[in-house]
């Protein structure tokens, strides 16, 4: 947990790098959720100086009044995207970092329903998500953003899992013959997986790294899966 002094001197950070949070309004253009991402200066600089690329994160502790689940909150970083899992849902969304200010654009998410606890952590997770302004590396090596909502203030703490192997899991699983409708972040076509023959069908919103579907077979693969 962040104790008071901690939020203390992330409070007073925000307080003085106001002035930066409002000249990284000009950067608005490469929040790729608002508007096409098609800046390659924006895109570029923002690959220069933004150390978080190539990374990353799981929620470890925050100050929202709601113990985290079992089902895990996470971030990875690319050059102009910022995606993960929600606790529930897969999502996306564009974002600018210019020194510890941190800028998080509209969050696009698949629709997936999920148990009452793990739906409103994910809810206060990508609210929080969206009002993100500061970061920082702590000593333990943990990324901490501090965001806004309105009338409250509070910090996500997160651990780095960019290399953890602990989380890769293999198993079998088995595709559908046929692809139904879905939407994920758009309207799209799903994938119909299960683990086991007696199972029923799941929709898999995502895509399998070196597996190219074709409709009409059943299909059963040995998959390499990193847990959320």
């Amino acid at each position: 947990m962040t104790n008071s002094f901690q939020l203390k001197k992330i409070i007073q950070g925000l307080m003085l790098i106001s002035i930066s949070l409002i000249s990284l309004e000009q950067y608005n253009p490469a929040i790729a959720s608002e508007l096409p991402s098609n800046s390659t200066e924006n895109q570029q600089q923002n690959q220069t100086k933004n150390p978080l690329i190539g990374t990353e994160w799981q929620l470890a502790s925050w100050t929202e009044n709601q113990t985290l689940s079992k089902e895990n909150s996470t971030l990875m970083f690319e050059k102009d995207r910022l995606s993960g899992s929600g606790s529930c849902n897969r999502y996306t969304t564009g974002y600018v970092i210019q020194g510890n200010a941190m800028k998080v654009g509209l969050i696009a998410a698949t629709r997936k329903a999920c148990s009452e606890d793990i739906m409103n952590q994910e809810t206060l997770f990508l609210s929080a998500l969206e009002g993100a302004k500061l970061y920082s590396i702590n000593a333990k090596g943990q990324l901490q953003i501090a965001y806004i909502k309105p009338k409250e203030i509070g910090i996500m703490t997160f651990k780095n899992i960019t290399n953890d192997n602990s989380k890769i899991i293999e198993k079998t699983v088995y595709i559908s013959p046929e692809t139904v409708d879905c939407i994920g972040f758009a309207p799209q076509k799903c994938l119909q997986i299960k683990e086991n023959l007696e199972d029923n069908w799941i929709l898999f919103y995502g895509s399998i790294e070196g597996f190219n579907y074709e409709p009409g077979y059943l299909y059963e693969l040995r998959i390499a899966q990193k847990k959320n």
